[in-house]
């Protein structure tokens, strides 16, 4: 009784505000038709790039925690990537592709930064927004050459990356911060206005996309990818922090992050490449579902 009466409240004010805004956006999608691809540029040209631009320009960096940060980012998208390879054994080969993409990609965007800023602040947000760079250079990377099986050049696939705008958000939000670089006022409260209406933004965008997501397909393989990202990504992130000596809200918010469900990328490489696309969208929905008593659990250890 004792472990449910300190999981309610961590569900109730961290992660159920999620995914109440992600049900709204759920919601409208059944009642009216939503153009999610024009929210979804909108969001990723404006409002996310503005949202990690102020976490990092206002942030106080501390660089050791940024390289063992993006270490450990890296190194769970590789290791939870190849834990679905392993997964998807005596598979044909685009659902192999899509068990290691779908275990390798999290929804670090989405829900990892809101879910961050509700346990841990704006520090947590910060930290959740430089893993959100990192595995979005990843996913647009390795990805998309996982996806392609080997049809798209790493070359190609880097130049796909470099035309995500939160690296270049990135990169100034660091310049700026290092540097002491002010922004005018006038300019810095129109970012600051985008950046509020990215969480919101995003949560409802999340929602419109899982309504379009099929139910019931390939059970097994839903459950072997749904573990991977579920159960042992974060298992992997912590023996990571044990390694390399991370603690504090950094830890936290690593281990968080390596614990969100699968990320709606993943489906639009799926339907890009043809890579089994309903077992990815699938896999999407029910990680989502149940990462709502996941993420629970997740952070009722680390906070």
């Amino acid at each position: 009784m004792l472990i449910f009466r300190t999981l309610l409240p961590i569900f109730t004010t961290t992660v159920l505000p999620v995914f109440l805004v992600a049900a709204a956006g759920f919601v409208l999608a059944t009642f009216i038709t939503v153009d999610s691809r024009s929210i979804g540029r909108l969001l990723f040209y404006l409002a996310t790039p503005s949202l990690v631009f102020r976490s990092l320009y206002q942030m106080q960096i501390d660089y050791v925690a940024l390289r063992q940060l993006t270490i450990v980012a890296v190194s769970a998208a590789l290791l939870t990537g190849f834990c679905g390879w392993l997964a998807g054994v005596g598979q044909d080969r685009r659902q192999r592709a899509a068990l290691v993409l779908t275990s390798a990609v999290s929804n670090n965007g989405n829900m990892g930064i809101p879910i961050a800023l509700f346990a841990f602040g704006v520090p947590g947000a910060a930290f959740a927004s430089i893993y959100y760079v990192v595995s979005s250079f990843m996913s647009n990377t390795f990805g998309s050459i996982i996806a392609s099986a080997g049809q798209t050049s790493v070359r190609t696939a880097l130049k796909q990356s470099l035309r995500v705008p939160v690296l270049y958000a990135a990169i100034a939000g660091l310049l700026l911060n290092t540097f002491g670089g002010k922004l005018p006022e006038g300019l810095f409260r129109s970012i600051d206005l985008l950046a509020d209406a990215a969480v919101p933004g995003m949560l409802i965008l999340m929602g419109i996309q899982l309504r379009s997501a099929p139910l019931l397909q390939e059970h097994t393989l839903v459950l072997r990818s749904v573990a991977v990202r579920l159960l042992i990504g974060p298992l992997i992130a912590w023996l990571l922090c044990q390694v390399l000596g991370v603690g504090g809200v950094e830890r936290s918010v690593l281990i968080l992050q390596a614990a969100m469900p699968t990320a709606v990328m993943t489906a639009v490489l799926a339907t890009e490449y043809d890579i089994a696309p309903r077992l990815v969208a699938s896999i999407i929905f029910f990680s989502t579902l149940l990462s709502m008593v996941t993420l629970s659990i997740v952070l009722w250890l680390v906070m």
